[in-house]
């Protein structure tokens, strides 16, 4: 099966979030044949930690795999490292795609000069993202040509000079097409003609954002003027704009057309609100708008209340506003408006009695509330009647995140329910709530159970699929408890309870619960390590678990493979665990960190690795004996792709030796391993003839021999390092010395 994963060696304790198991069910690519947007980040969210080459792999399988494809449309590259993909890759894509989003992306200078030189030639593309991009390098004839055919151009925050902008501009003054255009941190557009600068607004433009642009008054009044004779126009983002000394008749004419309104850290004059507010209520077109940190506290309070509850998206966070115009809001939103999502993160709210802000609440589908300093009682009541609401999909307030994707139909496997450091009052008034309500993903973090009747928490267990309860106060007989019901919760698949002290219990109740439970997070958990073996042991024993997250140990699987990972173990801790490891089919990955192995029996470590995919020894004071037997498995070994022996001190090895892992490996790390320049050159000499290493990892080999700030790589070595780069499918990094 074709995979996005195709020559990746994985490290899956460094993959996402999700779920390992349906991460890499779902990255199969029949998963794709009718699928028209590839996201990368929907596949690893944890993309930063990844080892380089997987990175590389990874991004390079995408483009493949998009270029080849023709129900894929578009691709979202944002944040990836494009300056390792080939140009013809990078082209395929611009050619075939109609939508490509390169934000916050890094692309090789010259290779950016290409992709926008492809645009005009390109018969699909209609839009193309480039913000946060340096493109300062791009002539401005090349944009012209870019901007007269693309139907959206994002070029926010990328270092356009003056000559780019105005070239950019003459591109689109004859593009019927443009709809979109992103200019948000362009200052060199202060330094056009108010006459350049109004010949921006295309005939069909729809969303435009210009936020800090730094423009003056007459520059934004020409804009504003030409947005009012514009009908189709619906989004525009205007952020850190000052409008004080802009005519307040143009400036309220030409904002209240405007569907969604960015208008974040804006600068008012007195009574532009006003004027504006009265235009927003008479034509009510404003659908959406972002207020944050503008200055409303001397808008009538009346004006205020009636303007927003017209509006459908009012954000409000760390507006200047009264505590009269907060209540005035409230109010009319609870007796009824057009407002469903409310961003209203004010010190002030703390004052709001309960029963108002929940009136309020429960009318609306989104809200947050953070910052606000709330007290417990009106916790309490939010909490209580957002569970009955009808209409809230989302509450987030300190202490509170509340999600509901279905609540017109209050179905359990909808509510999601994080409630942190509740007292007993709240506890027990809520759980039973709770339970009534159906909740099924439940966070009680620092919470305090040692007065409540567990009962009113287990009776909600039956029904979770996952309990967060890390740092709660339990006693001794509430916790043994809970883990009896925890072992007969067939619906539960996730638990977290980090920070409580499981040594309380014996490690057989902790054994038949937890283990009875798909994803296990107990770290911080008072056990010793010995009895994380023992857990861990009993875990690769059960057919639920997946996932065990210890204190000093971790598992992980992937398509039934299993990754082992643990620290700082002692020789009998070590042995324990490397015995059970090699008595364990499941498990193909292995990691210790920061552990002394020099008292472990080389047979054994050679009998381990034998029989596995992929191992890493960082840091474990290896001595040349086991070393010699660890290279002798790689080489032996039918199974294993992976070798990280990093922070070993490896220069008394045989440089055949080395090299003979090369030969075998798709992976071989070797950081900080204090090799001489002969085995350095061994190795990299030995990477280069092998047909199946992909990546070498060399980063800090020669400090011992060779330690400068400034580069001075031993000629000897350039020439087979520069030899070894010029290999295809071979990646080598040398950071200490090169890029």
């Amino acid at each position: 099966m074709e995979s996005l994963w195709k020559d990746v060696v994985l490290n899956r304790h460094k993959m996402s979030m999700f779920e390992v198991d349906d991460e890499m069910a779902g990255i199969k690519m029949d998963r794709f044949n009718s699928k028209q947007i590839i996201k990368s980040k929907d596949y690893i969210e944890d993309s930063i930690d990844m080892e380089e080459v997987q990175k590389r792999n990874f991004t390079r399988n995408i483009f493949k795999y998009v270029c080849s494809k023709e129900q894929v449309k578009e691709l979202i590259m944002e944040e990836a490292d494009l300056s390792h993909v080939e140009i013809s890759l990078l082209m395929g894509s611009i050619l075939k795609l109609e939508i490509v989003n390169f934000k916050y992306s890094k692309v090789a200078k010259n290779d950016l000069i290409i992709i926008v030189s492809l645009i005009p030639f390109s018969q699909s593309l209609k839009s193309i993202n480039l913000s946060s991009m340096d493109i300062s390098n791009i002539s401005p004839r090349m944009l012209q040509e870019a901007a007269k055919s693309l139907e959206n151009l994002q070029v926010n925050h990328s270092r356009l000079n003056a000559d780019q902008c105005k070239s950019l501009i003459n591109g689109m003054k004859n593009n019927h097409k443009m709809t979109s255009l992103g200019l948000g941190g362009q200052q060199s557009l202060k330094l056009l003609s108010v006459e350049m600068l109004a010949s921006l607004i295309s005939q069909n433009m729809k969303s435009l954002d210009l936020s800090e642009t730094n423009l003056n008054p007459c520059q934004l009044e020409a804009i504003l003027k030409q947005i009012s004779r514009l009908p189709t126009m619906s989004n525009l983002y205007l952020k850190r704009s000052n409008f004080t000394k802009v005519d307040t008749e143009i400036l309220a004419e030409a904002l209240s057309n405007i569907e969604d309104l960015g208008l974040m850290q804006t600068e008012f004059g007195k009574g532009q609100v006003d004027v504006l507010f009265k235009q927003i209520l008479h034509k009510q077109k404003t659908k959406e708008i972002n207020l944050y940190e503008v200055n409303l506290k001397d808008v009538d309070k009346n004006l205020f209340a009636e303007t927003l509850k017209t509006v459908k998206v009012v954000v409000l966070s760390f507006t200047i506003i009264t505590f009269d115009q907060m209540t005035s809001l409230l109010i009319a939103i609870s007796k009824g408006s057009k407002v469903r999502t409310l961003y209203m993160n004010q010190d002030l709210m703390c004052k709001v009695e309960a029963h108002l802000l929940c009136a309020a609440i429960i009318t609306l589908e989104y809200v947050c509330l953070m910052n606000t300093g709330l007290p417990r009682g009106t916790v309490t009541e939010l909490i209580s009647q957002g569970l009955k609401s009808k209409r809230l999909k989302k509450m987030l307030c300190s202490g509170i995140i509340l999600t509901n994707l279905k609540p017109a139909t209050l179905k359990p496997s909808a509510l999601h329910l994080m409630s942190a450091n509740l007292d007993s009052a709240q506890l027990k008034r809520l759980l039973p709530e709770y339970a009534r309500a159906g909740v099924r993903e439940l966070k009680l973090n620092n919470s305090n159970f040692t007065e409540v009747d567990l009962e009113l928490l287990t009776q909600n267990i039956y029904n979770l699929t996952f309990l967060d309860l890390s740092f709660a106060k339990l006693k001794k007989d509430q916790l043994t408890s809970l883990l009896h019901t925890i072992k007969n919760a067939e619906n539960l698949k996730e638990l977290v309870l980090t920070g409580m002290d499981l040594s309380l219990v014996s490690l057989q109740v902790l054994k038949e619960s937890v283990c009875n439970v798909r994803k296990v997070s107990v770290q911080k958990n008072f056990l010793d390590k010995l009895s994380e073996v023992e857990l861990l042991r009993e875990g690769l024993r059960s057919s639920k678990m997946k996932h065990l997250n210890l204190r000093y140990l971790k598992m992980s699987s992937s398509n039934g493979d299993f990754c082992v990972v643990c620290e700082h173990f002692n020789s009998i801790e070590a042995t324990m665990l490397l015995e059970m490891v090699k008595d364990n089919s499941k498990v193909t990955e292995l990691i210790m960190t920061g552990d002394d192995l020099s008292q472990i029996d080389e047979e054994l470590l050679f009998q381990t690795i034998l029989k596995l995919k992929s191992v890493s020894l960082i840091g474990t004071n290896l001595t040349i004996e086991q070393l010699t037997r660890i290279v002798s498995a790689a080489f032996l070994s039918d199974s294993l792709e992976s070798l990280n022996l990093s922070s070993n001190n490896l220069s008394e090895l045989p440089a055949n030796q080395l090299v003979r892992a090369t030969l075998r490996m798709q992976v071989l790390v070797l950081e900080s391993t204090r090799l001489t320049k002969q085995q350095c050159i061994a190795v990299i000499t030995g990477a280069t003839t092998s047909s199946r290493l992909k990546f070498l990892n060399l980063n800090l080999v020669g400090a011992e021999w060779n330690f400068s700030l400034t580069p001075n790589l031993p000629e000897e070595i350039s020439v087979v390092l520069n030899v070894a780069k010029k290999k295809e499918d071979l990646y080598i990094k040398w950071d200490f010395y090169s890029q």
